[in-house]
C-alpha cells in the first residue's frame, strides 16, 4: 500500500499543472472564440441551451494536456521522443477538431484524419508498439498466421481509439458531463496505472499510463470550472476528440500488462461512455432510425426527459462513472484466467438488465 500511495503522490504535481493551465487558459479560449465567432447557437433539439455559448474550450484542455507532458518529459517522467509522439498526435487530434467546430468537416474527412492521426501514434510510441505486439502474440493462439495476426491486433487498437474518440464526443451532450466524466475515468485510470505499477515493477509502460492518465484528470477538471452548469464555454470537437483519443490509448496500454484482468478493467472503467453509445444505437435502432443521426436517445437526454435537472443529470452520471471504477478495481484484484472474466461479462450483464428494467431501452415515442 506505502508504495501504492508513493505512485501516486509522485505524479500529483503533473495533474496539478494541467489543471491550473487549463482553469487559467480557459477565459482566453471563450474570447477568442467571441472574437473569431465560433459559437455554439442553440436550437429547439439537439442544442436547447439558452444562448450562444462560445466553443473552443477544447483548445484550454489541449494546453492543460500538453503542459503537463512538457512537465513530465522535464522531470525524466517520459523519454523526450515519446512525449513528443504523444503531444503531437493529441495536438492534431484537437486540431482536426477545431476546425469541425469552426468550418463542419465531412464525416469522412474527419474519420480519416483521425485514423491517421491514430495509426500513426500508435506505430510510434513505445506503450502502443507494446500493447500491439502484446495482442499479437495472444492472436496467434487462433490466429495461424503471425502476419495477419499482428494486422488484425493493429486494428482492433485503431478500433478501440476511434470507439473512444466517438464515445466522448457523444456524451458531450450537456453541460459539465464530458469533462467531469473524463476526469473521473482519467482518475481511475491513473489508479489502475498505479496499482499496476506496484503490482508489477518490471513491466514497461507505467509512467506513460500515469502521466497520461493524470494530465487527462487535470486538464479536464480545470476546465470543468467553466464548463459545470450553466456552462460559459464548451469544449466543442476539439476537446471532446482530444479526450477520446487519450482514453483509448489508454485502454490499449493495459494490454501489455499480465493476464486479462487489467485489459478488461481499463474497459469496465470506461463504462458510461460505452453504455450511452450503445444505447443511443440500440434505440435508433428499434425505433427504425439513422444509426448516425443525431437524436436525443442518449442516456443523459432520458434522465432530463424523466425530470432531472442538467446539474442532476451530470452528477448521476458522475456516480456511475465512480463505480465503474470501483467494479474495475475490484476486477483486478481476481486471480486467475477465467474469474475476472466471469466478473467482465456479470457486468455487462447487469448493466443491460437495469437498462431494460428501468425502460432506457425503449424506442422513442412518435
Amino acid at each position: 500500500m506505502s508504495e501504492f500511495l508513493a505512485i501516486l503522490q509522485a505524479y500529483l504535481p503533473l495533474g496539478a499543472v494541467a489543471f491550473g493551465v487549463a482553469l487559467v487558459a480557459t477565459p482566453g479560449a471563450m474570447a477568442l472564440a467571441r472574437r473569431l465567432d465560433i459559437m455554439d447557437h442553440p436550437d429547439t433539439f439537439l442544442k436547447p441551451h439558452a444562448r450562444p455559448t462560445p466553443y473552443l474550450g477544447g483548445l484550454a484542455i489541449a494546453v492543460g494536456w500538453a503542459a503537463a507532458l512538457i512537465g513530465a518529459i522535464a522531470m525524466k517522467h517520459l523519454p523526450l521522443m515519446t512525449g513528443l509522439y504523444l503531444i503531437n498526435g493529441g495536438l492534431a487530434i484537437a486540431l482536426i477538431g477545431m476546425v469541425d467546430d469552426a468550418r463542419h468537416l465531412a464525416p469522412k474527412v474527419r474519420l480519416l484524419a483521425c485514423v491517421v492521426i491514430a495509426l500513426a501514434v500508435m506505430l510510434s510510441v513505445q506503450v502502443g508498439q507494446q500493447s500491439i505486439s502484446n495482442l499479437g502474440a495472444s492472436l496467434d493462439l487462433i490466429l495461424p498466421e503471425k502476419g495477419f495476426a499482428g494486422v488484425a491486433s493493429l486494428l482492433f487498437g485503431l478500433f478501440v481509439i476511434l470507439g473512444a474518440c466517438n464515445s466522448t464526443n457523444l456524451i458531450d451532450g450537456l453541460d459539465g458531463l464530458c469533462a467531469g466524466v473524463s476526469a473521473i475515468i482519467a482518475f481511475g485510470y491513473y489508479l489502475l496505472a498505479a496499482d499496476l505499477a506496484a503490482f508489477d515493477a518490471d513491466l514497461g509502460g507505467h509512467k506513460l499510463r500515469l502521466v497520461l492518465a493524470i494530465a487527462v484528470c487535470g486538464a479536464s477538471l480545470g476546465f470543468l470550472f467553466w464548463n459545470f452548469n450553466p456552462a460559459r464555454i464548451f469544449m466543442g470537437d476539439a476537446g471532446s476528440l482530444l479526450l477520446g483519443f487519450c482514453m483509448g490509448l489508454l485502454i490499449m496500454s493495459f494490454a501489455d500488462a499480465p493476464g486479462p484482468r487489467w485489459l478488461l478493467a481499463a474497459i469496465v472503467v470506461f463504462t458510461v461512455p460505452i453504455f450511452d453509445t450503445a444505447l443511443a444505437i440500440f434505440r435508433r435502432w428499434r425505433s427504425r432510425k439513422p444509426l448516425f443521426v443525431g437524436d436525443r436517445s442518449h442516456f443523459y437526454d432520458q434522465l432530463v426527459q424523466r425530470g432531472c435537472s442538467v446539474r442532476t443529470t451530470a452528477i448521476i452520471c458522475y456516480v456511475l462513472a465512480g463505480i465503474s471504477v470501483a467494479v474495475a478495481i475490484f476486477l483486478v484484484r481476481l486471480r486467475g484466467q477465467q474469474q475476472p472474466l466471469i466478473a467482465f461479462a456479470a457486468w455487462w450483464i447487469l448493466v443491460s438488465l437495469l437498462a431494460t428494467t428501468l425502460g432506457f431501452t425503449r424506442p422513442e415515442k412518435k
